[in-house]
């Protein structure tokens, strides 16, 4: 698979979020740069939507495009994923499944708006961490979790330290050790500003702090 620029587009577009695929080879890094770029895209038609029925509208139609046997790729990212899932890279329920908890969070009422958008980007990670090879989900769970509460202003949840995660996931797995880390600091914490966010990034993956 060749840098098909889907890392440069998530840097464009979201540089905190693309610096967790720094240290990832360069298939994981364009198949994971997609899947987090597709939450972002999902996340962006519901905050445009006047109405829920809208965005399932919108959500439809995604859905109709990566099943459809015919390909018309009208968009970069539907492109991309849709060569990834033709390369057997990724598959269609992975994506589609992504589809539907975005369908459910469309649908929901504020009681529960919270834990179905922590579900999102639960799924987000389950599917990355499964395209790494990785089995065991429920971290990757947890931090998809906490990473939506953070960016969405809530209180991070209890999350593992970088240690924990490279004593269960192993090497392949600092994108979580790093989305892990970004969740932690959430967005109120002048993250965006740090100037020195990129060099704790990669303390985090060369220590492995344990707190």
């Amino acid at each position: 698979m060749t840098d098909k620029n889907s890392w440069k587009s998530l840097r464009t577009h979201a540089p905190l979020l693309s610096y967790s695929l720094l240290f990832q080879n360069v298939q994981q890094r364009e198949l994971l740069a997609d899947i987090l770029s597709l939450g972002l895209e999902f996340d962006f038609i519901l905050a445009q939507a006047s109405e829920p029925m809208l965005a399932l509208i919108r959500l439809k139609w995604w859905e109709e495009q990566i099943n459809s046997p015919v390909k018309g790729d009208s968009l970069p990212l539907l492109s991309q994923l849709n060569s990834h899932i033709s390369a057997g890279y990724l598959s269609r329920l992975q994506v589609t499944s992504l589809i539907q908890r975005w369908q459910d969070y469309a649908e929901t009422d504020p009681e529960t708006h919270q834990k179905a958008g922590q579900a999102c980007w639960s799924e987000i990670l389950t599917v990355c961490t499964h395209l790494c090879g990785f089995e065991k989900k429920e971290l990757s769970q947890q931090i998809g979790a906490a990473l939506y509460d953070s960016r969405n202003g809530y209180p991070p949840s209890e999350l593992p330290s970088a240690r924990q995660i490279y004593q269960i996931y192993g090497k392949g797995a600092e994108f979580l050790i790093i989305l892990a880390y970004l969740a932690r600091r959430g967005t109120g914490s002048g993250i965006t500003s740090d100037n020195l966010i990129l060099f704790k990034i990669i303390w985090q993956i060369l220590t492995k702090p344990s707190v």
